[in-house]
């Protein structure tokens, strides 16, 4: 039952959350509208290859994405890591520590206290907070919004376009995952036996019953055979989830 009804609040957090944020969508979708019927912007490029200089939108994710400076407590560290090297590392190797023991006691505790379903709310918290791209165009848009249409430039329009298309394609990946959450949420005492059956299928299919004819002729090409797959399937995950939380870098074409 705890997994039921642990699926169907995170559900509902995460539609919540995502809601939540939507909140501002009008008057984002109002300053696209507004730029462009204000400007020619036919000629410019939206794909994000292009990265438009000279306009308050550039300005703005120069200052505060490209060449975001340090907080105190971050400008204090990295002055303490130059001038002292050693002691630097041995304070950082200390709170890195101690956050860790602490980290494990309160997951521990948690576990013995809300169980297992302690983990699907922290993966709903996770999705719900979402990668930090439409976070940041959140903030270009209210920067940009904030000034008077005559003050800005056709160039803005790009960068007001890809802000909104990035908060909307989060949007729709948490409203999805949400609707997910609760559709599921009936069969929820089922989700760990599903998981467990997965994760038995894919080790003896995938990795166990090859392995084995394998070693009828050599047990090193096994053995590299278990390694292979078990890398591969590490760097998917890590690449699958890089690509969920970030967007990939690309060379970028600068114009004036």
């Amino acid at each position: 039952m705890e997994f039921t009804i642990g699926l169907f609040i995170t559900g509902i957090f995460i539609l919540s959350f995502t809601f939540f944020r939507l909140r501002k969508v009008r008057s984002h979708r109002g300053l696209e509208k507004n730029l462009k019927e204000t400007y020619d912007v036919t000629s410019l490029d939206f794909s994000g290859n292009t990265q438009y200089a000279g306009c308050l939108s550039n300005e703005w994710v120069m200052a505060n994405i490209t060449r975001k400076s340090h907080s105190k407590i971050g400008a204090m560290f990295q002055d303490h890591l130059a001038n002292n090297t050693l002691f630097a590392a041995i304070w950082f190797g200390i709170i890195i520590g101690l956050s860790s023991m602490f980290i494990t006691l309160l997951l521990v505790e948690s576990l013995r206290a809300y169980g297992t379903v302690i983990f699907i709310f922290m993966l709903g918290i996770l999705i719900a907070l979402g990668p930090g791209g439409p976070r940041y165009s959140e903030n270009l848009l209210d920067a940009v919004g904030e000034n008077d249409i005559t003050e800005l430039k056709a160039q803005d329009f790009v960068y007001v376009k890809i802000a909104n298309d990035t908060i909307m394609r989060s949007a729709l990946v948490n409203l999805s995952l949400g609707i997910l959450f609760v559709v599921i949420s009936p069969w929820g005492e089922m989700l760990p036996l599903f998981l467990a059956q997965t994760v038995s299928i894919f080790v003896l299919y995938l990795i166990w019953n090859p392995a084995v004819v394998l070693l009828n002729y050599s047990f090193v090409l096994a053995l590299f055979y278990i390694a292979g797959i078990i890398g591969v399937s590490s760097l998917f995950c890590a690449k699958l989830g890089r690509r969920i939380t970030s967007q990939e870098e690309e060379t970028l074409e600068v114009q004036w």
